[in-house]
């Protein structure tokens, strides 16, 4: 059955909402430091009215690969990350040795979901001073 682009948009957004409020709720007790990166596996189901159910989150999603279409993706995810988290620009005599310098809003099948670095969402009115602005429904 076709749902149409509307519906997907949705779900898309619902899925990123709920990826965006399991990392808000599990904030303060994750690492930050900028010499080291995380990468987490977001399990979701999608139900035949296209809504989304987050099933579980892993710490460490497992790389090994079963099929070909595994592989293929997995080695992609693994580009897609490398190029974040090692611009090409990394190396380089003009940029900030180990700092992360990517700024692009995507990279590959990556997409930014929201950037708590910069203050555009944070003029919206009815926002306090520090506050940003609910990105759930």
């Amino acid at each position: 059955m076709t749902r149409g682009k509307e519906k997907t948009d949705k779900c898309f957004n619902d899925m990123q909402n709920a990826i965006y409020v399991a990392l808000k709720s599990v904030q303060s007790v994750m690492i930050n430091d900028k010499h080291c990166f995380e990468l987490y596996g977001f399990d979701v189901l999608i139900d035949s009215n296209l809504k989304p159910w987050l099933i579980e989150v892993n710490g460490s999603p497992s790389l090994t690969t079963t099929t070909e279409g595994d592989r293929k993706l997995k080695m992609e995810l693994l580009q897609d990350t490398f190029a974040i988290v090692v611009p090409q620009d990394w190396g380089s005599h003009e940029s900030k040795y180990g700092a992360n310098t990517y700024t692009g809003k995507s990279c590959g099948n990556f997409n930014l979901i929201i950037d708590e670095g910069t203050q555009e969402d944070r003029k919206k009115p009815g926002l306090k001073k520090g506050m940003l602005p609910p990105l759930w429904k």
